[in-house]
């Protein structure tokens, strides 16, 4: 009688199926021991683990390609055509429509001439012993300038320590020079 995968119960297409399996899995993972031997783990090769990468990246590609295609243009389009209108609690109409562009501005423009204390909060924020200091975009000009002129003063620092140090350090070696000039080294040999 002869052996054939038919006599096994396999057929051609089961075999193959089976040794592309079992290549992929070894490429794929490697089997170690972990601390026991009949615990065994798979663990991503560097091939799997490049593989990984590289999809991620393709797929990355792909959905910035759609976004920047069909999203990102319809969402600059309905920005641009948004109306707003503010309504009564009822949600009757009041006031005139504006652009979301124009309600941006406002918005901006309100909160940067919105009043505040001296930690630049404003008093909803901060409603005990809130004491006005001037307006949020004065805040925020004073902090800039109190940053740069920190930073100016942190580099002069630095400039001026780092002059003095090298002033003090040549002033140590010509006075230790001085004092190695004038010592008389006196050798003598007992007998």
């Amino acid at each position: 009688m002869e052996l054939t995968l038919e006599s096994l119960g396999l057929s051609r297409d089961e075999v193959l199926e089976r040794v592309v399996a079992k290549i992929a899995d070894s490429v794929l993972n490697d089997w170690v021991d972990v601390d026991d031997p009949d615990n065994v783990a798979a663990v991503e090769t560097p091939f799997a683990e490049a593989l990984k990468r590289k999809v991620m990246e393709r797929v990355n590609a792909a959905i910035e390609d759609i976004a920047d295609r069909h999203v990102l243009p319809n969402a600059a389009a309905q920005i641009e055509t948004l109306c707003l209108q503010e309504t009564n609690k009822w949600g009757e109409k009041k006031g005139a429509p504006v652009t979301f562009v124009e309600y941006l501005v406002a918005r901006a423009e309100a909160y940067l001439r919105e009043e505040v204390n001296y930690d630049g909060k404003t008093k909803g924020q901060d409603s005990y012993s809130w004491t006005k200091s001037g307006t949020r975009i004065a805040y925020m000009v004073d902090k800039h300038l109190q940053w740069s002129i920190q930073q100016a003063m942190e580099q002069a620092l630095k400039n001026a320590n780092s002059a003095i140090v090298g002033g003090i350090e040549e002033a140590v070696k010509i006075k230790l020079a001085q004092v190695a000039a004038s010592l008389k080294v006196k050798t003598e040999i007992g007998r």
